[in-house]
């Protein structure tokens, strides 16, 4: 199996990367933030950034990779190329080079970022941009390894992206860093 991790901060173009993984590779994706969302409907909260935040926090505080793992258990085993995303700790980034993965970390600017989120417009981007200003904030840096550290968390990814420009731009960078992988 090729499993492919994405990190980064929010709006950075994670999605962007897994739509091109699964229309150009073929990839079958994975996703935490739908996982979280549908366990937050479940309880009858509103998926929205923060619930799916404090919802993953309640299964890092169960073990540093008690997330990865619910995700990774239904992933079909017969899967030849996988992504799963996003990781937030770096123990979430270990646990996909543990299974031979590789991560990839994504960033741009904060003005682009909200740009593109605000855009976007779901249920977990609507915000002010001092909302998402706040809410990076919090997710950056933790002292607790169960809690969201992005910056940690980026610095342990295999391979490190800026997407300030355009899709076209990223795909073509992808192609390079991606086709070795599939080798």
């Amino acid at each position: 199996m090729v499993l492919i991790g994405i990190t980064g901060t929010h709006g950075a173009g994670k999605g962007t990367i897994t739509h091109y993984l699964e229309t150009t590779h073929h990839f079958v994706s994975f996703s935490v933030s739908e996982f979280l969302a549908a366990e937050a409907q479940r309880r009858g909260i509103t998926p929205d950034r923060v619930a799916r935040r404090d919802i993953g926090n309640e299964y890092r505080a169960q073990s540093p990779t008690a997330l990865m793992e619910a995700v990774f258990a239904s992933i079909d085993p017969h899967a030849t190329r996988v992504i799963l995303e996003p990781q937030y700790t770096v123990s979430e980034v270990q646990f996909i080079q543990s299974k031979g993965g590789t991560v990839l970390a994504i960033d741009a600017s904060l003005p682009v970022r909200y740009a593109r989120v605000h855009v976007r417009g779901s249920l977990k981007d609507d915000v002010t941009f001092e909302e998402f200003v706040a809410a990076q904030e919090r997710e950056m840096k933790s002292e607790d390894a169960r809690q969201q550290n992005l910056i940690a968390a980026t610095a342990a990814a295999d391979v490190h992206l800026t997407n300030n420009g355009t899709v076209t731009e990223l795909e073509q960078v992808l192609a390079h860093i991606i086709t070795p992988l599939l080798v």
